[in-house]
């Protein structure tokens, strides 16, 4: 009888069976709260990467904007010097017009035309003046339409004028002035 032993020591296996149980019940908590502190951790990386890369494109957005307010800036003034650079090419153009203008008007008004004003405005004329007869206000006609840059010759009015000492007729008379060729004829 040796062999029997009297001890509780089913008790005993069950206390240390339930003290492992415990063990690795805490153990295995403990592993998994650092799983998911370390994918907690990880996650957060990810998020701050992701937030550094979009304040990076915030940035870069914003120097967009603003070289893409610059360009509209350099867009606006370069069409502000193509307005004024036409300009002065149109200047350019017509700034002989009107000596040109006053030295034919002499070649085309025949004797017994008297001019008492000329109107010169965007490439119009308007002449009002007394004529002998209604013949030579309509030689003068003729004449602006064969210069070769005068044309368009309208009479709109012709009448009496005064008759002290000769009889004379008042007239009224537009023509536009032809732009000139590129070889300035």
């Amino acid at each position: 009888m040796s062999n029997i032993n009297l001890l509780p020591w089913r008790e005993n296996y069950k206390k240390q069976k339930k003290t492992a149980f415990f063990i690795i019940l805490a153990i295995s908590a403990l592993v998994a709260l650092g799983v998911s502190y370390a994918g907690k951790m990880y996650v957060d990386s990810l998020i701050n990467a992701q937030n550094e890369r979009n304040q990076y494109l915030q940035t870069e957005t914003i120097i967009l904007d603003r070289r893409i307010a610059e360009i509209s800036d350099i867009k606006k003034q370069k069409a502000e010097l193509v307005r004024r650079i036409n300009l002065i090419q149109q200047l350019e153009e017509q700034r002989n017009t009107i000596t040109k203008f006053f030295n034919t008007l002499p070649e085309v008004t025949p004797p017994g035309v008297y001019t008492n004003s000329i109107s010169f405005n965007k490439g119009k004329a308007d002449v009002r003046g007394l004529s002998d007869s209604t013949g030579q206000v309509s030689n003068m006609l003729r004449n602006i339409d064969n210069s070769g840059w005068l044309g368009d010759a309208a009479l709109p009015s012709i009448v009496s004028g005064p008759t002290e000492p000769i009889k004379l007729y008042n007239f009224s008379m537009n023509f536009i002035v032809l732009p000139e060729d590129e070889d300035g004829k």
